[in-house]
């Protein structure tokens, strides 16, 4: 009985640790991208259930953002990866979490209670439309996660949240210093479909973000594959049920040349 009840009490444990995240590196001997995920205890706890499905030790980086940078999370929604980049650039950095309307629209709640009562004190909240998004100038990093295909969404009923694709890269352009770099996470869309899908799915084709960031001037550096999933349906609309949160999601880091 008593060997029985040891086997149960070793499977649990082991389950349980099996189910965890967090690496077995005490915190001490952690490097600062681990520590801003697993060892920040002012995380919320819905941001942590998403970090199985965001890799976020791995995005981060990928980014190569570190202490003291200057950070835009560009049309960031409700700040998941504001809260990250607030603890990875530390107090002598700076993260701005900037939305259009259309993304006020649906996380200002969201915003709103992660910025309650000043609790991350390097953030500043940038609300503008989107072809004068107010964003700051020399910004050594600028992420863009799962909204870039936004910018091809028509929305001929609501010219707040219809974007003007050349503009919002003129933006980036003028806000990221030489050398700067831009973080892309987008979801794929099938091959040859450029950006046809944007609005009726919200994927977009990966080529054409490639093409579409180099023909706005930016040089593509690296690409990380942690997010890919080669059993999505590029037929689904990524909301759908079966697929939600499992999309084949590929990931670019851009950078702007020195003499731009």
């Amino acid at each position: 009985m008593r060997t029985k009840l040891k086997a149960s009490i070793l499977f649990i444990a082991s389950f349980l640790t099996g189910c965890s995240d967090k690496p077995n590196t005490p915190e001490a001997e952690a490097n600062t991208y681990q520590k801003a995920v697993y060892y920040n205890e002012l995380r919320p706890a819905a941001d942590k259930a998403r970090d199985e499905r965001r890799k976020p030790v791995e995005v981060l980086e990928f980014s190569g953002v570190k202490p003291g940078d200057k950070v835009i999370d560009l049309l960031g929604g409700g700040g998941y990866y504001t809260e990250l980049l607030s603890h990875v650039v530390g107090a002598d950095g700076h993260v701005y979490l900037v939305n259009s309307p259309l993304f006020v629209n649906f996380t200002k709640d969201q915003i709103a209670e992660r910025l309650a009562n000043n609790r991350l004190k390097n953030v500043t909240r940038i609300d503008g439309p989107w072809n004068a998004l107010g964003m700051p100038e020399n910004a050594d990093v600028i992420f863009i996660v799962l909204g870039y295909h936004d910018i091809y969404v028509p929305r001929p009923n609501n010219s707040d949240f219809e974007a003007n694709p050349d503009a919002f890269f003129e933006q980036i352009q003028a806000s990221l210093k030489p050398g700067g770099k831009v973080l892309v996470i987008d979801h794929a869309a099938a091959k040859g479909t450029g950006n046809e899908h944007a609005s009726t799915l919200h994927r977009i084709d990966e080529a054409f973000a490639k093409q579409d960031f180099e023909k706005h001037g930016f040089v593509l550096v690296k690409e990380l594959d942690v997010l890919r999933n080669p059993n999505d349906d590029f037929t689904k609309d990524i909301w759908k049920k079966g697929i939600m949160h499992l999309t084949d999601r590929f990931i670019h880091l851009y950078e702007k040349p020195l003499n731009n």
